[in-house]
């Protein structure tokens, strides 16, 4: 049996969701009634629930760090985030927190059971917009990586730092004992890597992916 208790501020969906959810033999639910004061909910005896389905909003009182406190006394006891907003919104930081996971309200019956399920046996359910920008950011990631690496041979970073310096072409090539024309080819490609047009750009875009330092 798996003991659920829905903790929201807006009585058609407490009970909302309990009639749905008490339809299966496996599951009995309980409504927490709110407005509590958080000196309430901290004296309150969550020890009997396996899940709690946690509402954001509680009047003054924010649901993830209700969340948290709760989660500080009663290790045991796994929360989702029950909300009315998009759940990509606060996926990351209910996980952060030690929830496991969020749904929304506008869930079906199906669905909903399905995410009880996941979570009950140790699992979270990824939403695939959320799964897809964490994909996204690890790939950007690796290219940012491969720009600073991979891209510019040795003679183009030091370019770089001199042109950091703010010397021109002529004094750079003095420097590293180059000719002027081969400064000039070589900002040409440093350009076109880092797609910019100016000396300015290259140097703040090359610190800020790591070509310099």
């Amino acid at each position: 049996m798996i003991r659920i208790l829905v903790v929201d501020d807006h009585p058609a969906v407490r009970e909302g969701t309990k009639a749905i959810l008490d339809t299966e033999p496996d599951i009995q639910v309980n409504c927490l009634d709110v407005p509590y004061t958080i000196e309430a909910f901290n004296e309150y005896d969550f020890t009997p629930y396996d899940l709690i389905l946690m509402d954001l909003n509680l009047g003054d009182i924010n649901g993830m760090e209700l969340s948290k406190q709760i989660l500080k006394s009663h290790t045991s006891c796994k929360i989702i985030l029950f909300t009315g907003y998009d759940v990509e919104d606060y996926f990351e930081d209910a996980i952060r927190l030690g929830l496991h996971g969020a749904v929304s309200k506008t869930e079906s019956k199906e669905k909903l059971l399905s995410i009880i399920h996941f979570v009950m046996s140790g699992e979270i359910v990824l939403p695939y917009s959320y799964f897809k920008d964490l994909i996204m950011q690890k790939q950007k990631k690796s290219e940012k990586s491969t720009i600073g690496e991979n891209v510019f041979n040795e003679r183009e970073k030091s370019i770089l730092r001199e042109v950091e310096k703010g010397f021109t072409n002529q004094e750079i090539a003095d420097q590293l004992h180059l000719s002027k024309r081969t400064i000039e080819y070589s900002l040409t490609s440093i350009f076109n890597k880092l797609n910019v047009s100016s000396r300015t750009e290259a140097v703040l875009i090359a610190k800020a992916e790591g070509v310099i330092e």
